[in-house]
């Protein structure tokens, strides 16, 4: 099945047209299903049709909108859709019907923004986060934190502009441990966040290690198919390489990566910086070493390695278990979260190397992990840090009795940044910016 949404004032006229029921959608009250076959320009049905009638403003974007459920493949969608534009109807920009909902009140900001994320979602859990955040769970929580500050903005600009009416000055201790108790509450969300989105967009774990150590080969088994080439040659892999399994209900974005080595070729040297780059930007690095090597060299090699992953949580993977050259071919690596024996070429070599990953989940989630938290922006995220931080200016400046003008242009920065959140005084450059990323349709 094929869906033609059509949004606007003409949206029943031209759909109308072209339809042949019972029942005009002209004449339907809206919330109407209606049933018929939709014409081409010779007057003969390209197809029968369902059509959907959703009248102004009961209707996602706030407008007159007709949706023509056809038949789907190719050719009906695109005679019903070049139909329509020949009628006078345009093709809509991206992200077009969801922007028109915001600009007629039918969404704020946050919550359009979570459409996107909807659709992007590649697991239940990050399905359930854009849906908390479209059902307006992150809005509702913004629209309490401006409310405490609109009240705060307006006590201390009242002695400001009418200080004989007012007379007594503001209490400091007081409000400013207000002020301090809603950035504290800022500052708890955003430090949940990264956890949050990491299980909502996945973790990045990137594999690195040395050449023909059999990290393409771990890949491949944990994925459950040949994704990478494998050779006997090193330097096979010249280029990141990512696919995705998902242990208990989070999803592992599992990055292959060049062979890190000193290198002349400078198209393995591409590989290699990209390799370095992203265990710098990876939520967990799988350090691969080779077990069949004598314990200087693995000593050296992964002494490099942590290097490398400093700063980041580390799995040591000690593959071709099978080829050990002894009792202490592997030392303990202090730093490691695990260490593990594998052998990428036989079956089940690999599960050790899984159970090690699920084992990270929670570490890696922190400890807010099992919450269900909306989904938020990079946007979003950036102005809630910037009205955490202006509030704990104000809480300063209130308990330092400093100037009210300065306290109170604190109060209008962080009211002003919790706004467009919600999509207040945003300009329109921005927000056709952010519309521009959703996919047509949407």
């Amino acid at each position: 099945m094929a869906v033609t949404r059509v949004s606007g004032p003409q949206a029943l006229e031209l759909v109308a047209a072209r339809f042949r029921g019972t029942r005009s959608p002209l004449s339907s009250p809206t919330h109407r299903i209606l049933f018929g076959s939709f014409l081409g320009d010779d007057g003969a049905a390209v197809d029968t049709v369902l059509v959907s009638v959703f009248r102004s403003p009961h209707s996602y974007t706030g407008e007159d909108v007709a949706e023509i459920s056809s038949h789907g493949g190719l050719a009906i969608p695109r005679a019903v859709f070049d139909a329509l534009v020949a009628d006078g109807a345009r093709p809509a920009r991206p992200g077009e019907f969801t922007e028109r909902a915001f600009r007629n009140g039918k969404l704020d900001l946050a919550q359009a923004e979570s459409v996107a994320a909807l659709v992007r979602a590649r697991s239940e859990r990050s399905a359930r986060a854009a849906s908390l955040a479209l059902g307006g769970a992150l809005s509702r929580t913004v629209e309490g934190w401006a409310a405490a500050v609109v009240q705060m903005q307006a006590e201390v600009e009242s002695r400001i502009d009418f200080p004989a009416e007012v007379g007594e000055p503001v209490n400091g201790s007081t409000l400013g441990a207000t002020c301090a108790d809603v950035a504290r509450q800022m500052g708890e969300l955003l430090g949940r966040l990264p956890g949050a989105r990491r299980a909502q967009e996945g973790i990045r774990v990137s594999m690195v290690g040395r050449p023909n150590v059999g990290k393409s080969s771990l890949l491949n088994a944990l994925v459950g198919y040949d994704r990478a080439i494998v050779t006997e040659h090193p330097g096979t892999t010249r280029d990141t390489l990512e696919d995705s399994i998902w242990l208990d209900g989070v999803e592992l974005r599992l990055i292959d990566t060049a062979g890190v080595r000193a290198v002349d070729d400078p198209v393995e040297r591409l590989g290699v910086e990209r390799a370095e780059g992203a265990v710098r930007a990876c939520d967990l690095a799988v350090l691969v070493l080779d077990r069949s090597l004598s314990e200087a060299e693995s000593a050296s090699h992964a002494s490099e390695l942590m290097a490398l992953a400093s700063g980041r949580p580390v799995i040591v993977a000690w593959n071709k278990a099978d080829l050990k050259r002894g009792p202490d071919a592997r030392g303990g690596i202090a730093e490691a979260m695990a260490e593990v024996d594998t052998v990428a070429i036989h079956a089940g070599g690999a599960e050790p190397l899984r159970d090690a990953l699920r084992s990270a989940i929670p570490f890696v989630l922190g400890a807010h992990a099992g919450e269900e938290i909306a989904t938020t922006s990079a946007r979003q995220e950036a102005l809630l840090a910037e009205a955490r931080d202006a509030l704990v200016r104000a809480a300063d400046g209130l308990r330092e009795d400093r100037s009210y003008d300065l306290v109170a242009s604190d109060l209008e920065d962080a009211g002003r940044a919790l706004g467009e959140i919600r999509g207040r005084g945003v300009e329109d450059e921005v927000v056709a910016a952010i519309f521009s990323r959703f996919c047509i349709g949407k």
